[in-house]
């Protein structure tokens, strides 16, 4: 499996929607286990759900961070795992392949060389802004 099925995906995140995480998350271990190219296709499905509109060149989608204050703060001082999901879900909504399948790439190595969980966090959080804006599309919520 190395292009991942958009439909088995949007499965998995509609039983998220559900709050069915676990079988959720069961149903996405597949993409990861066939590897990286696999993965980066499973993220970058999770990255089109996650954001409401996007691709056009005279509105780019911007990411706004807060810090604990309110006040307007840098991506950089986000944990990675969150650092990693905002700057990868804007470059999907941007159709920047070439930003997304870098960061992928250096997440990727850095949590393999490094034997960390940074990837599967990752991959954890963007499933959950894919959640989060499925459900609120489905509630009829405008876009944010």
């Amino acid at each position: 499996m190395t292009t991942p099925d958009p439909d088995a995906i949007l499965d998995a995140v509609s039983y998220g929607v559900l709050g069915r995480h676990d079988t959720a998350m069961g149903m996405l271990q597949p993409h990861v286990d066939a590897g990286p190219a696999s993965t980066y296709g499973m993220l970058c499905v999770l990255a089109n759900l996650a954001q409401n509109d996007g691709g056009d060149p005279n509105n780019p989608v911007m990411i706004h961070v807060e810090g604990p204050d309110g006040r307007p703060a840098s991506v950089d001082e986000l944990p990675p795992s969150l650092r990693f999901a905002t700057r990868f879900v804007a470059a999907c909504a941007n159709k920047d392949h070439e930003t997304s399948c870098a960061l992928f790439a250096v997440l990727a190595e850095h949590a393999d060389t490094n034997q960390t969980p940074d990837l599967a966090e990752a991959i954890t959080v963007v499933y959950d802004m894919a959640v989060a804006t499925t459900a609120a599309k489905h509630r009829g919520e405008p876009d944010t």
